[in-house]
């Protein structure tokens, strides 16, 4: 079975206040991106890695690609879109060309990918065409209404945060994003196949699976690599 890899690299990341790209900013001694790019090359569940990022960004990623020695990677940096839907869409298309089995979708953001997220979720697509990483919801979620008025309060036992990767059979995800039209534009892959009516199966991943958006998060992530070293 082939498995490619799509890394989301093109965010704007205005939530971060950064004048570059947040997945290029440096933790603990290296860009971002190359941590979750680092993990996908080392996996031999996964043949080939395209790494969509912004057009502007596109040389200093093909560097950080061959400086950290990403060989599944070479000369496959797509330009993004203006939404995340758009930057997925480059990549599958991209993919389309020599179609692979499956495809693992990743955001660049998460640097804390490991093998057995990349295993699990792979390995659930044999029951499902689609898996998605999370974790069970730890705290009660309020719904509100446009005045921030509280109008319900989910049970929480049912409600999972959503990570990624997310690994769908090639084929299934393909048409489904080919087949929407936004808006709304879908704030996660697995949307489109739940829109279609699919299975998705939900893989226990970490809490500590965090991604990089604010700049709150970055000294908390380089204190969690702090502790994995020692």
């Amino acid at each position: 079975m082939s498995i490619a890899a799509i890394v989301v690299a093109a965010g704007q990341g205005k939530r971060m206040g950064a004048e570059i790209n947040k997945v290029l900013l440096p933790l603990a001694g290296k860009p971002v991106l190359a941590y979750c790019l680092e993990t996908l090359n080392r996996s031999e569940r996964v043949d080939r890695i395209v790494v969509v990022t912004r057009r502007e960004d596109a040389q200093i990623v093909e560097t950080l690609i061959g400086q950290y020695g990403i060989a599944k990677a070479g000369g496959e940096v797509v330009p993004g879109g203006a939404e995340r839907f758009d930057s997925v869409l480059a990549g599958l298309n991209v993919l389309a060309d020599n179609p692979p089995d499956s495809v693992l979708i990743q955001d660049a953001a998460r640097p804390f990918l490991t093998e057995p997220m990349i295993r699990d979720t792979l390995n659930a697509l044999a029951e499902s065409p689609g898996a998605v990483a999370g974790v069970p919801c730890k705290d009660t979620v309020k719904q509100v209404d446009d005045t921030r008025a509280v109008i319900a309060t989910p049970d929480r036992s049912s409600l999972w945060i959503i990570q990624t990767p997310q690994t769908f059979r090639f084929g299934a995800i393909l048409n489904a994003y080919r087949g929407y039209r936004p808006p709304p534009y879908p704030t996660d892959d697995a949307a489109l196949l739940e829109y279609r009516g699919e299975r998705v199966t939900m893989i226990m991943a970490s809490y500590a699976n965090m991604k990089i958006t604010t700049p709150e998060d970055l000294p908390i992530a380089e204190a969690m690599l702090c502790r994995r070293t020692e």
